[in-house]
């Protein structure tokens, strides 16, 4: 894929309150216009906190060429070759650290690890209800990229796993705050919020210092040779993809902290606001007289399913 080819332009865009509607899904008018926007060449990504568990099915269908970024910048996946070009697993004592903070609190959760170039997800017998059954497995069956199925080592049996993300949920918050404040405290990066979509729960995501999205899309442009970056996003965690955008747009429901940052703020998640701005941006540049184009439209994209 692109080998000897130059993707000099790159849109991508956080999903979660940015690219998903306020179900947690691509609305019919978002899907309409992206898989248009892909066909024509539109250089798109996505950058998201989210796992390939439920990223792959969310996305099925839109001819997504260009690796993703997933689990907040732990790691890329290339949706054509289905493979996960670079990654960005927690040190050995970080990974010590965490599997001693549950142990101490008594806390178990979802873990997943990258094994025999496969997403694997590891529960814990003790993690709650809501976690044990967060899957389909039955519609991730299809996907070879992924083990079907949990896992059961807790992070102590995960000694010599590259471990790439942690995610625990409670419907309580101070447990989960606890856990958060002892692995900040000791270098870990950690997110730790209410969930969205379902108020009465709450969820705390970790991972190495060293990943975030930012790095990751840092990463792309090293590897893709991209030059000109326009990200979209909602989020405090989208801070660091706008630090290494040259555009950086936020959503109108976005946080303070990234609406400070952003060079503009366009239509909200629920207003199709980066569909929109896509298909009015890219038309504005395809028909552009006398300007040249930042991506080469000689490169055939795909119309690859993940």
């Amino acid at each position: 894929m692109w080998k000897g080819e130059v993707c000099l332009e790159l849109f991508i865009s956080d999903l979660d309150g940015t690219l998903l509607n306020q179900y947690a899904q691509l609305s019919t008018t978002s899907r309409s216009i992206l898989e248009g926007l892909l066909r024509q060449g539109l250089p798109f990504s996505v950058a998201s906190a989210r796992t390939p568990f439920s990223v792959l099915p969310l996305l099925e269908g839109l001819p997504l060429c260009l690796p993703w970024v997933l689990m907040n910048g732990a790691l890329l996946y290339n949706p054509t070759e289905q493979s996960f070009p670079y990654t960005c697993p927690l040190a050995q004592k970080d990974w010590t650290t965490l599997a001693t903070a549950e142990e101490k609190l008594g806390v178990g959760g979802l873990l997943f690890t990258l094994e025999e170039g496969r997403i694997r997800c590891h529960c814990a017998p003790s993690a709650p209800s809501p976690l044990q059954n967060y899957f389909d497995w039955v519609l991730l069956q299809r996907y070879p990229v992924l083990w079907n199925g949990f896992g059961q080592r807790k992070a102590w049996e995960l000694a010599d796993i590259p471990l790439l993300y942690g995610m625990y949920l409670d419907h309580r918050p101070e447990t989960l705050a606890q856990m958060a404040a002892n692995l900040e405290e000791a270098g870990l990066t950690v997110d730790f919020y209410q969930d969205v979509y379902t108020s009465a729960r709450w969820y705390l995501e970790v991972y190495s210092a060293r990943a975030s999205k930012g790095a990751a899309v840092q990463e792309l442009r090293r590897q893709y040779g991209v030059s000109h970056i326009v990200g979209f996003g909602d989020g405090f965690n989208d801070c660091s993809l706008f630090g290494a955008c040259e555009e950086g747009y936020a959503v109108s429901n976005a946080c303070p902290e990234l609406k400070q940052q952003a060079t503009e703020i366009i239509g909200s998640n629920v207003q199709d606001g980066v569909a929109i701005y896509l298909k009015e941006r890219w038309k504005r540049e395809t028909n552009s007289v006398g300007k040249p184009l930042l991506f080469e439209h000689s490169l055939q994209m795909p119309g690859i399913s993940p």
